[in-house]
């Protein structure tokens, strides 16, 4: 159960409901205009909302009666038939509920078999029954049979049992079974009769849609998850293969009529036959909830015709049905276009697009960024797009994390959006955020979304030594090999302690001052020596830095609880567990480091923009209290009502039921490091949020120049050049970049 309450967490977000854009050969041509009238006829998404107290939400069917919905309460397990838009009365689940209180299996899954009988994969809940997923049905008098192979639930050495991780079952009552590993099996009366060689990925969650039956067929994806491969129950041979020629890590397959089968994941919805003459997308998921980050799809549809219904699960524990029906009458193509770009993907943009497109379905949103190209490096990206922007041209509206955000303010290429943040104020953002990230003359020229949050508890003189280089530097001299830190590695002490010490390495006109940066180099080279990071990374064998592998600006270790001081930037609750842990058992408080908050989600407007009135209005479905109070680990909310709500979250079934358990090998003592880790308790959250109320500096670090510091100072570590050659070099090339 805690590995998937885990990865739903972590998957989930809370979104409202909207119109998608979509396509289909009927009604005329996609995206053509005659004679000035825009072509119509595009499929459209519709929320459908479930019924009130239903519960915690478990599954969809296509049954006899209807689109049923399978919930789940503490007194037991209900379902709910739509009939004329409008929900049936609960009727109970007996089956689910029996299994629950006299077997202790929690059915957490549903599943209609062709042979016409409702499954559900159920989970232990009782300390006596081995870890794994059991197969349950009902027995015929309501109460539960518990029909799992008895091959699947031999505990091994560890307490698990097989882990299923999907479940398909054929008019003649053979199931197939799908594990972690990759391999599918086939039983027939709890007896194995056949399996399929290894033809699947290895999965990590234990739960995943990978396959589907119809029709004695059965479509399962390939091992290089590009292709769907169809097999018969009769000789359990393959008959055809499709190659979608794209990566199919979140889709699901759903059966359809006779010899057609569909596709869904974020990009929408594909009909495919068997004989892959056909495929053909009926359905763009741009701007629809499938094509969000955050949510994922626990069952999805085909319905009678060429209807469609979705249930996705959601942060919190929340889930959200959609409805998917072609609509002659709406707009082919949208009349406008709002295009939006970032360096790389975020969350939290594709929730606010999802929510723009509920107030906005006549306007195509057009998110794209830089990332996916890894042969162009960061610094060509950024010069390139720098020169579309003088040019006055690019995105409607930026989002400026990791771009010269100053430099875009003196050259005019960002608007003015000094309104937007007064209604922004009005709405109830910290403001001192919103005001301090990107101003200039009592201007704002862009504003936060999240932040990230750097904190710093420990041995009180070390965490004084972390916070500017002055104290460093004589901390290192008054008390000759002290670590600062526990086990860590060259790069990630470097960056932290540089970050730490940003502005007071830099010069008042821009750029580093070359005798600060070189005494900081001396120092840290020290601290390396005294912290034995070239033993630790042998022992690690790290094929890359350090740095380049986490996506925050501080953490000064590796949390294996042997910190005598420890920094570290926590972007959401579920980053705060492990820190906040290790702190509680420490008995110190973490407290801010240096007032700094680190910007994310940094949105702008092209000041070239023909739309900047609709830009502003989607800049401000980032500060949507729906959007904001997610845990998307890409920052806190600055919206005030939302941060409020985090000390809420902490207090709920779901927040209480989640914890983790952490593992880890010191590398350089080989000792075993294990611990429990849950969400931090509310006054500890009130604590944080206190602090986070109170910030007001800004740590925003240029991509160029955090390129140029990356390369330089593992340059100077592995010997190549002096802590004075790197100096002068560091300096002539930021300050050549900041000059162009």
């Amino acid at each position: 159960m805690k590995m998937k309450k885990i990865f739903s967490l972590l998957m989930a977000v809370i979104l409202t409901a909207s119109l998608a854009a979509g396509c289909k050969k009927q009604d005329g041509a996609e995206g053509k205009k005659d004679g000035g009238v825009s072509a119509k006829g595009r499929y459209v998404e519709q929320e459908i909302d479930l019924p009130k107290e239903a519960g915690e939400a478990i599954g969809i069917l296509d049954l006899e009666d209807g689109v049923t919905f399978y919930a789940r309460t503490e007194e037991g397990y209900y379902s709910y038939v739509l009939r004329n838009g409008t929900w049936t009365d609960p009727e109970e689940v007996s089956f689910m509920t029996d299994a629950r209180e006299r077997l202790g299996l929690s059915a957490e899954f549903v599943y209609s078999g062709e042979d016409g009988a409702v499954y559900a994969i159920a989970y232990p809940e009782r300390d006596d029954i081995a870890y794994g997923q059991h197969i349950i049905k009902d027995a015929g008098d309501g109460s539960a049979l518990d029909c799992t192979p008895a091959s699947c639930l031999e505990a091994d050495e560890s307490g698990f049992t097989e882990m299923i991780v999907d479940l398909a079952v054929f008019e003649d009552g053979t199931m197939a079974l799908a594990d972690m590993g990759g391999l599918v099996k086939f039983y027939q009366d709890g007896k194995k009769i056949g399996e399929l060689p290894k033809s699947l990925p290895y999965v990590a969650s234990d739960h995943k849609p990978v396959m589907a039956v119809s029709g004695g067929r059965m479509a399962i994806f390939g091992e290089d998850r590009h292709s769907i491969d169809f097999y018969t129950l009769d000789n359990l041979e393959k008959t055809d293969s499709i190659d979608m020629k794209q990566e199919l890590v979140e889709a699901i397959i759903v059966p359809g009529e006779e010899g057609i089968w569909y596709v869904v994941d974020k990009k929408g919805i594909r009909r495919i036959t068997e004989q892959g003459s056909i495929v053909e997308t009926i359905m763009d998921g741009t701007g629809a909830l499938m094509s969000t980050d955050s949510a994922y799809l626990i069952n999805f549809l085909h319905y009678e015709g060429d209807e469609f219904y979705g249930l996705y699960g959601i942060a919190k524990g929340a889930a959200r049905l959609m409805h998917y029906r072609y609509d002659k009458d709406v707009k082919a193509v949208p009349d406008e276009t709002l295009s939006i770009y970032g360096v790389s993907e975020n969350q939290t943009i594709s929730q606010a697009v999802y929510t723009f497109q509920s107030k906005h379905p006549d306007v195509r949103v057009d998110y794209h960024t830089a990332a996916g190209n890894e042969e162009i490096p960061l610094s060509e990206t950024i010069r390139t797009l720098n020169a579309e922007l003088l040019n006055g041209s690019g995105a409607d509206i930026l989002i400026l994390d990791g771009l010269p955000i100053d430099s875009y303010i003196e050259k005019g290429i960002l608007s003015d959006i000094s309104k937007l943040g007064d209604r922004l104020s009005e709405n109830g953002v910290l403001m001192d955020v919103i005001g301090n990230t990107a101003s200039r003359d009592g201007k704002i020229y862009a504003v936060p979304a999240r932040i990230g949050v750097p904190i710093i508890f420990g041995d009180e003189a070390k965490a004084e030594a972390c916070k500017d280089p002055d104290t460093f530097h004589t901390y290192l001299e008054q008390n000759p090999g002290e670590r600062l830190f526990g086990t860590t590695t060259h790069d990630l002490a470097g960056m932290t302690l540089l970050n730490s010490f940003y502005g007071d390495l830099m010069k008042e006109q821009g750029g580093f001052s070359e005798e600060k940066l070189k005494r900081f180099l001396d120092d840290w080279m020290k601290l390396c020596e005294i912290q034995n990071t070239r033993g630790i990374e042998a022992e690690m064998e790290l094929p890359t830095s350090a740095w380049e592998r986490r996506n925050t600006e501080f953490s000064s270790g590796m949390g294996l609880k042997n910190d005598p001081v420890m920094i570290e930037e926590i972007d959401g609750l579920i980053s705060s567990i492990v820190p906040y842990t290790i702190a509680r058992d420490k008995k110190e408080t973490p407290e801010s480091l240096n007032q700094y908050y680190v910007p994310q989600v940094i949105a702008g407007i092209n000041a070239s923009s023909k739309q900047q009135e609709l830009a502003e209005e989607f800049i401000e479905c980032l500060f949507d209290e729906g959007v904001q109070k997610m845990d998307c680990s890409d920052g806190f909310p600055v919206l005030k009502s939302a941060l409020a709500y985090q000390a809420e979250y902490v207090e709920t079934p779901e927040a209480m039921n989640l914890s983790y358990s952490i593992g880890s090998q010191n590398p350089e003592t080989g000792e075993e490091v294990q611990f429990g880790a849950a969400y931090p308790p509310k006054d500890e959250v009130n604590q944080l949020i206190r602090i986070i109320e109170e910030l007001s500096v800004p740590f925003m670090m240029d991509g160029m120049i955090r390129d140029t510091l990356l390369t330089e100072m593992e340059n100077c570590y592995n010997g190549k050049q002096s802590t004075e050659e790197t100096a002068k070099a560091i300096c002539r090339k930021v300050d050549t970049y900041l000059s162009e």
